[in-house]
């Protein structure tokens, strides 16, 4: 290899082993990290090779006894070859607008120069067409708006290292109804969030049933050094979606419900059914008569109860007579004003 081109690639290796700050790297490391990407140099070459790319890019140093230890300035911007492109600017933009909620806030710290780079080459875009993308879409949640609330930073950060490192964590609690908080000895699991809340879920103590524990309500979390214990065969995606247990289940798995809609309300339910076994036909009063067996939950209850005086429960019998009275104590409130 030509001498000149050997020199390059091997400065360019040296710069991409150096971390960011707080991160540090010592020369007889980058000697040995050299080495096993095929570069065999001396630590006294590295040296002179630190201090003359340090004029040109933004590397530091600190000294650490008789020896140095290198880094990328926390706000060096990305230098990359090649160079990042409109669509790779246009993920991280778009990443860190709807993806931020569900990584660690160490690793946000850590691509926070890339998505200040994307930001920079797609808001500098103008009238291109990948540079305009952001203004043209959106995702919504359905409902009014709520505000977020307030977690503690050095909460959140203790509660993604505990999982990052299946540890145990000890927290100051305070459940939804209760006066005061509370200590507890947490074995974390996931996170799950949920129109803008973040819930821990995990067992507390030695007791095996699953808790949905919201950050926003720890005052204090504390990252123990005892391994957490983690139940054999548990996947989060499943006990959120298959087995939808934030959608709060009643008693009994599933539930064969007959509803009647006002044909407009029920549109979209041909479009996006309930169930794969969900029948919609024209009733005899020129409604909507849907059929479908769906988990028997909270949620399905407030679904259904939003459609408010468009929709008639006809079976099972327990759902009718459950809304037949919350009708009734409707009406009554509405009849004292």
């Amino acid at each position: 290899m030509h001498p000149v081109k050997d020199t390059v690639l091997r400065q360019w290796a040296l710069l991409r082993h150096i971390p960011r700050e707080p991160g540090a790297i010592g020369t007889v490391a980058l000697a040995s990290r050299l080495d096993e990407s095929g570069y065999r140099v001396d630590v006294r070459t590295i040296q002179r090779d630190l201090v003359k790319l340090s004029t040109v890019f933004p590397l530091s140093s600190q000294a650490e006894g008789r020896a140095s230890r290198w880094f990328w300035s926390r706000d060096a911007r990305i230098m990359d070859l090649p160079g990042i492109d409109m669509p790779t600017a246009l993920a991280f933009r778009l990443a860190k607008e709807y993806l931020s909620p569900l990584l660690p806030k160490t690793i946000l710290r850590h691509l926070d120069s890339h998505f200040r780079r994307a930001e920079e080459l797609v808001s500098g875009q103008g009238a291109n067409r990948l540079g305009l993308w952001p203004d043209k879409v959106c995702a919504i949640t359905r409902g009014p708006a709520l505000l977020q609330p307030t977690i503690a930073s050095d909460v959140q950060a203790a509660v993604e290292q505990a999982l990052l490192d299946d540890r145990q964590l000890q927290v100051v609690y305070r459940a939804k109804e209760a006066k005061g908080a509370k200590q507890y000895l947490v074995h974390p699991y996931g996170l799950v969030i949920r129109d803008g809340m973040i819930y821990l879920i995990g067992t507390l103590r030695d007791y095996p049933d699953l808790r949905h524990l919201a950050l926003h309500r720890m005052t204090a979390a504390q990252v123990l050094n005892e391994p957490a214990r983690r139940p054999k065969g548990f996947a989060l995606r499943r006990y959120v979606r298959d087995e939808q247990f934030f959608a709060y289940p009643l008693q009994g798995a599933t539930v064969q419900i007959d509803v009647l809609f006002e044909s407009k309300a029920v549109v979209h339910l041909s479009e996006r059914p309930l169930s794969r076994d969900q029948t919609l036909m024209v009733w005899r009063d020129g409604r909507t008569r849907l059929q479908a067996t769906v988990r028997d939950t909270l949620e399905l209850h407030w679904w259904l109860l939003g459609f408010g005086d468009k929709v008639e429960v006809l079976a099972p019998k327990s759902l009718r007579e459950e809304f037949a009275a919350i009708t009734q104590r409707m009406a009554a409130q509405y009849r004292k004003s």
